[in-house]
Formats: structure tokens, C-alpha cells, sequence
């Protein structure tokens, strides 16, 4: 168990790992990756290995209330490792991303190798690409348990959250990419995903509400949000 070790005044480095699994959207591979610790060697824990690539992750914390988190990751694209799976999988939209952690003394490899010692893992889907230049590519992540709701039919009902995927700004070509866009608007006006106006392309981004929708499309036009803002919770 791994709540003891936590409790104590001094604790051994906590790694990160984490699975890219593409079998939820027709693929057969499971990446396996971990952030560069101890140098450049993988790491293995309960058998499986984790290849060390320059990785960011943000936004996992949630204090219990409100809506789920929607944590981002940026994965180096220098040797193109993640190009071959957005070329064939569709920017692998719905794939299914886990983070574990535990102590590194509980590697396979470690002082006290316990594969039974981790935190919860975290489980999410692959919502959207939301950058893709030469050095890395960004994906924003949806709560698994999130996507588990009422659907009209197969579509989740999301109050306050348009689930189009918005386009991305391509620096290598200076243009939009569009493929696997579904939102409509292919507008010259850009804002960034809090919803001020920019200048800058790469910084264009939709904040998925729909008053980001009333920005792109105007005050009285029919919008092409995929959100509900009708629904409401039925408390019984």
C-alpha cells in the first residue's frame, strides 16, 4: 500500500507514468512513456516498460467540486514519434490516457519493488488536438468517467461544452489545418481560448462556451454549438 509512505516526513521521488491505449478507437498498440527520469533510461514497473520522451502534462488537479478536470499534454514531435498515429488514427481522438504514479522505490528495479503500491490511477480520453507544430504536439484531455452519459443518439449532453474540434494552426505550412475539424467556422477573426481577440494565429483557440461561439459566428446567427445549454440537472 502506498498511504503510508505518503504520510511520511520524507518520501522517495515520485514518478510519472503514462499509457497512450489506441485499442478503444481500432488501433492495436498500447505507448507506454515516461519523462526523462534517471537520465535517459526506460523504466519498468509491474513488468511493463516506459521509454523516456520529453512529455508536459497539466492540469490533472481537482479538489472533488465542479466540473472534471480537462488536463493538456504536449508530447515532443522532434523524431516524429506521435506523427505515424495522428496520420493513421485520426489525431487519435478517443483514445483512452492513464497516468500512474508511484514511488521510484517501488519500480521493478527499485529498493522495495511493489506493483500494488500506486496512487489511483487517472484515466482519460483523448478530447482534442490542439496544437501540432515541428517540436511537439498538444492534446487537451476529457475525465473517462465524463464521457459516460446521456447520449441522443451516441452524443454526450454537455451543458456548457461544445464538443466540435475546433481547427489548429500549423507553423510549418502558416496555415490552419482542418483535418478532422468538424466546427464550421473557417473565419479570418482569431481569439484565444479566453475569448480575447488576437492577432497571432497560433494563439487562436476556442474556449468551447457559447459566447466563444457568438464571437466567431455573431450575436443572431443560428450557432452550430454542439453544447445543451438547456439541460439541467434532475436532482430526485
Amino acid at each position: 500500500m502506498i498511504h503510508p509512505e505518503v504520510q511520511k516526513l520524507e518520501t522517495d521521488a515520485l514518478v510519472s507514468m503514462y499509457e497512450l491505449d489506441t485499442t478503444p478507437i481500432g488501433g492495436t498498440l498500447i505507448y507506454r512513456f515516461t519523462a526523462m527520469p534517471r537520465g535517459s533510461a526506460p523504466i519498468a514497473f509491474n513488468g511493463n516498460v516506459y521509454e523516456p520522451i520529453d512529455i508536459e502534462v497539466d492540469g490533472f488537479n481537482w479538489d472533488g467540486q465542479g466540473a472534471f478536470p480537462r488536463p493538456r499534454i504536449r508530447i515532443s514531435n522532434v523524431a516524429g514519434l506521435v506523427t505515424g498515429a495522428i496520420v493513421t488514427m485520426g489525431d487519435i481522438i478517443g483514445a483512452r490516457f492513464k497516468r500512474i504514479r508511484t514511488f521510484a522505490r517501488h519500480l521493478d528495479d527499485g529498493a522495495d519493488p511493489d506493483p500494488d503500491a500506486v496512487f489511483p490511477a487517472e484515466i482519460y480520453t483523448v478530447d482534442q488536438r490542439t496544437k501540432h507544430t515541428k517540436v511537439f504536439v498538444e492534446w487537451q484531455l476529457a475525465a473517462y468517467i465524463d464521457q459516460i452519459g446521456v447520449m441522443i443518439p451516441r452524443r454526450q449532453c454537455l451543458r456548457d461544452t461544445c464538443s466540435h474540434t475546433y481547427r489548429t494552426y500549423n507553423s510549418d505550412t502558416s496555415s490552419f489545418d482542418y483535418a478532422g475539424v468538424t466546427c464550421p467556422y473557417t473565419g479570418s477573426a482569431k481569439f484565444t481560448e479566453a475569448g480575447t481577440s488576437t492577432g497571432n494565429a497560433a494563439l487562436d483557440s476556442c474556449g468551447r462556451r457559447v459566447v466563444d461561439c457568438r464571437k466567431r459566428f455573431g450575436d443572431n446567427a443560428v450557432l452550430p454549438t454542439r453544447a445543451f445549454p438547456g439541460v439541467a440537472r434532475v436532482r430526485t
